[in-house]
This record gives structure tokens, sequence and C-alpha cells, in this order.
């Protein structure tokens, strides 16, 4: 006699098969990635170039290949405009950081623990061992900060590395130019040749998953282009107007934190607010104290508006998505069960599970 309901137990194979099949495909592109990355690339924008060659065919009678070749050259032209942007102004910022690491900073780390430790000596030297206690502090800090100059200079020795190559640059971007003509050339005949595997009645319900994942997708990217956009010009100019240095990498790692639950803008703006009223420069870190909780309560504002309508999953399990992501793989993680959440929702209104 069976205690679970057929229904239900129907559901649950559909569920597992479900689960397997994500996770087995997740893995891959994970694994894969850094293989596929130019195909990737490619795919994003021959989605975004696709319907725009359309539009110009129906509306203006241009021939698909000319209007699909011109928008690719775009498409990578302000793909690689931008990465080399981000290159060269990031390498720039870089040097400057390890040069001052390298003559001020261990020094007036050094000194100002010093301070510290004096001062903590002079108010609790009655207890046992204060000295001893002192000196683990110091040395730790004087770890932290070097640990900090060698992974700048490990970035930067990447990024240097990188530049070199010149060959295998110019490959990338022949590869990442060629695969995005051809797969928004032939894009209808991609999806055509994919939909063949399928019955007449999955069909339906897979051009309904196409357009609700683009939905997602598309409306994810757009209002989080928003709340990077504004990250990033608040922290960069706010930062320029107080004088603080390396607003720009600052901005940029702040606008790309905005991804990351939990963290977001208060690992850019805090660290910055305590080095400030520690060197008892009291207008700029109340000025960027301001600015970041202007910024916080903007984001508050915001982000519900911009993001739920599009994702469309309930926020207790997007907050146990985000935890649960987190202790398995961190950035992995979230990014695994965020999308299992969000995959799984479409296939629900499309009833397929």
């Amino acid at each position: 006699m069976s205690v679970l309901n057929s229904s239900f137990l129907h559901r649950l194979k559909n569920n597992v098969i479900f689960f397997v099949i994500y996770s087995v495909l997740f893995l891959l592109i994970v694994k894969t990635f850094g293989y596929i990355a130019p195909f990737f690339i490619a795919g994003l924008l021959a989605i975004i170039i696709n319907p725009i060659s359309e539009k110009l065919k129906r509306r203006f009678k241009i021939n698909k290949g000319i209007s699909t070749l011109f928008l690719s050259l775009l498409g990578v032209g302000l793909v690689i405009f931008l990465a080399s942007f981000l290159l060269v102004k990031g390498s720039q910022q870089l040097v400057s950081f390890l040069n001052n690491i390298d003559s001020n900073s261990y020094s007036y780390i050094g000194t100002m623990v010093n301070d510290w430790v004096n001062n903590l000596d002079k108010y609790v030297n009655y207890f046992q061992g204060i000295a001893n206690n002192s000196i683990d502090i110091e040395g730790l800090v004087a770890n932290y900060g070097k640990s900090l100059a060698d992974i700048a200079k490990t970035m930067l020795s990447k990024i240097i590395n990188l530049a070199t190559s010149l060959p295998t640059v110019v490959l990338i971007i022949i590869t990442l130019f060629m695969s995005t003509y051809f797969i928004a050339k032939d894009f209808d005949k991609i999806e055509n040749g994919f939909l063949s595997i399928f019955t007449d009645d999955t069909k339906i319900k897979v051009r309904r998953v196409k357009s609700e994942i683009m939905y997602s997708i598309k409306g994810y990217i757009k209002a989080y282009t928003i709340l990077m956009s504004i990250t990033f010009l608040v922290i960069w100019i706010s930062f320029s107007v107080f004088k603080v240095p390396y607003g720009l990498p600052l901005g940029i790692i702040g606008a790309l934190l905005d991804l990351i639950p939990f963290l977001g803008i208060i690992v850019i703006f805090v660290p910055v607010i305590i080095y400030y009223f520690v060197i008892e420069n009291y207008f700029v870190a109340i000025g960027i104290a301001v600015v970041f909780i202007g910024l916080s309560i903007l984001r508050q504002i915001l982000e519900p508006k911009l993001v739920s309508a599009n994702v469309g999953i309930s926020p207790l399990l997007t907050i146990a998505a985000i935890f649960i992501g987190i202790q398995v793989g961190g950035i992995l993680g979230i990014i695994f069960c965020l999308g299992l959440l969000v995959m799984h929702d479409i296939l629900k209104r499309v009833d397929i599970l």
C-alpha cells in the first residue's frame, strides 16, 4: 500500500531529474569555461544582435548578413574597448598603489601600530603578558599588509603577461568576432535545429521556456546594470570630491560587489571610513559615511522595484539559496542555487514541472 500520493511521486521524480540535469550542465560549464568563454560571450552578443538585425531587415530592407556583420564588429569592438579601458586604467591604479605600499605603507602601519601598542601599554600594563600580545598584533598587521601587496603584484603580473601575449589576444579577438557573426547570422537555423529533436507539443513549451528565460535575463541585467552604474558613479565621484585615492578601481570593484549578496558597498566604504577616522581626517570620514548611508538607502528603495518583478522568486527562498550557496561554494554556490531557483520557477510556469 502506497503512503505517498502518486501525483506527488510524479512531481518528485521530475524534480530529481531536473536537479541532476541542471547540476551536470552547471558543472560542465564551470569546468570548461576557460575553453568556451569566447563562444559563451559570442552567444550572448548574438542574442542581442539577432532581434536588431531582424528589425533592420523588416523596416529598412537591409540584408541580414550585412547588418549582422556590422553589428558583430560593433559589439566585439565595444567589448574590446571596455576590457582594454578597464585593463589600462586598472593597471595604472595598481602600479600607483604598489608604489605607495612599497614606499610608505609599511612604515606608516608600523608607526600606527606602535602608537596603539604604546597607549595600550600605558593604560593596561598591569595585565600579564601584554607585551607579547602587542608584538603579535604588530606582526599580524605587518603580515596582512605584505599579503595585500603580494596579491596586488601577482594580479599585475598576470595582467602584464596577458597583455604581452599578443598572438593569443589576437586569436581570442578573431574567434570572438567570427563566432558572434556566424551564431547571429544562423541564429534561426541553430534554434530550429535544436527544436527539431522535440515533439510539436514540447516545442511550444520549449519556446515558452526560452521566452521566460530571456525575459528574466534581460530584466535582471537591466536592473543590475542600473544599480551597478549608480554604485560605480557614486563611489568614483564621491571619492574624487573627497580626494580619496584609487576612486576608479574602487568604483569598479564596488559595482561588481553589488552582484554578491551581503557584501556590496560595505566592503568598499567601511574600511575607507575607518581609515580616515584613524588618521583623524574627520571631514573625509564623515563625508564618506554620509555618502555610504545615502547610497544604502537609495539601493534599498530601488533594488526591490528593479529586481523582484523580473526574477519573481520568493524572498525567503532567495535568502535560503544565498545562505546555502555561500556555505557550499561561495560565489559559485550562490550562482548555482539562485539559478536553480529561477529555472525551477520558470519550468513550473510553463507546466514542465
